[in-house]
């Protein structure tokens, strides 16, 4: 999202929190963005990947931050991202564990770590019965 406009045009549509990566954004834009979600009476996820995003996104007022342990130039997923950055993040925001969830053994070391929500995608669309594969991820029994 790099324009103010599709920041207006989200909340315009419906939306309720808007989606910053920091390793997109120059700081000015990360700045001018947030503060036009703010204004809009959006929440914000702003998402890291490595200890230099996450200096970034701790001077914005936002109170979510989201690791994101998928690297985005080779695509790899390492929850060690996630768990090594989980130690940094400040207990005033919000943690949210982002890509490479996909066993309720990853969720409950997560939640060890302090995550407080987690941003599933890939794991439960690769799947025939998503409503299963939730459970499964929950670790809640299917009745």
């Amino acid at each position: 999202m790099p324009d103010t406009y599709q920041v207006w045009e989200a909340r315009a549509w419906g939306a309720d929190c808007i989606l910053l990566i920091v390793a997109a954004l120059r700081d000015d834009e990360l700045h001018s963005l947030s503060a036009c979600a703010e204004d809009l009476g959006l929440d914000i996820l702003i998402e890291i990947h490595d200890e230099e995003e996450l200096a970034r996104a701790l001077r914005l007022p936002t109170g979510m931050i989201g690791v994101n342990n998928r690297n985005l130039k080779t695509l790899e997923v390492n929850l060690e991202t996630g768990l090594r950055l989980a130690e940094q993040i400040p207990p005033d925001r919000l943690f949210v564990a982002e890509s490479g969830i996909s066993h309720c053994d990853h969720i409950r070391v997560f939640q060890e770590a302090g995550a407080n929500a987690f941003l599933v995608g890939e794991s439960l669309m690769r799947q025939h019965d998503v409503g299963a594969a939730t459970r499964a991820l929950r670790g809640v029994a299917h009745s």
